[in-house]
């Protein structure tokens, strides 16, 4: 099915192909990726604090016994915290994380206890739950960057007065004179084209606004970067907690 749709995405014509670029802002998908994306780094940094202080806590104070309880009170909640994450990618991203088979209830608690211990997708959840600090820290860094050089350029007409904004190179000056030869038996041809890049700033109106024209592109080149970082995350979340158990406090809930 994924080879079908990429060979019909790749076969549309020019029209197509533009009004999908010109559409991302237009989609409501984009801004449920954006909204998954940006909770990603403070959930990670949450994990990646509560769950080894819980664990370790846990382990630690287990030969008193009082450590078994949090041990236990850890595992279970990653188990639903790994439900929630699922549930999330689910509805928020293009791809289809489903859940897997129901474990045992709540009111059999030796079996439910044994089930969350002994399967694979608890420590798939938690695998998934602490590497959420890095895979958040990379998408903070991408909403950060795009968004900096997207908005920057966008709003220069508001801010070009009292703002130096323009290009400036390092030593005030970057000269260049790329050349290109071709060689043919006896004949060799040569082009050489030279490069001037001196210091320039938005002075005028319509120098701001031919920025804020480009930052408009930047823009949409920026929402459909970070609609591909939406896939790739909603891909490793497939790949992780597709397939794990389904909240047991949901089902009690619901009945």
């Amino acid at each position: 099915m994924s080879r079908l749709v990429s060979a019909l995405q790749f076969s549309a014509g020019p029209r197509t192909l533009l009004r999908r670029f010109l559409g991302v802002p237009f989609r409501l998908q984009t801004y449920a990726n954006l909204l998954y994306l940006s909770a990603l780094f403070p959930l990670g940094i949450t994990y990646a604090v509560v769950l080894p202080l819980g664990f370790s806590l846990g382990i630690g104070l287990s030969v008193i016994l009082v450590g078994l309880p949090l041990f236990v009170a850890t595992v279970l909640g990653v188990r639903e915290l790994t439900a929630l994450e699922r549930y999330a990618a689910d509805r928020l991203l293009a791809v289809d994380v489903a859940a897997g088979d129901a474990a045992p209830p709540l009111t059999d608690p030796v079996a439910h206890l044994k089930h969350a211990l002994t399967t694979l997708s608890t420590w798939k959840g938690v695998v998934f739950l602490l590497s959420k600090v890095l895979v958040g820290t990379a998408a903070f860094t991408l909403l950060l960057l795009l968004g900096t050089i997207s908005l920057s350029l966008l709003l220069v007409p508001l801010y070009y007065r009292s703002v130096n904004v323009g290009v400036q190179p390092v030593s005030g000056e970057m000269n260049a004179e790329p050349s290109v030869e071709f060689a043919l038996q006896t004949w060799e041809i040569g082009l050489t084209i030279p490069f001037r890049l001196t210091t320039w700033y938005v002075t005028t109106l319509p120098e701001a606004l031919a920025v804020s024209a480009f930052g408009l592109v930047a823009t949409l080149v920026s929402l459909h970067v970070c609609n591909v970082a939406a896939r790739a995350a909603g891909w490793y979340a497939s790949l992780l907690v597709g397939g794990t158990d389904r909240s047991a406090i949901r089902r009690i809930v619901d009945v």
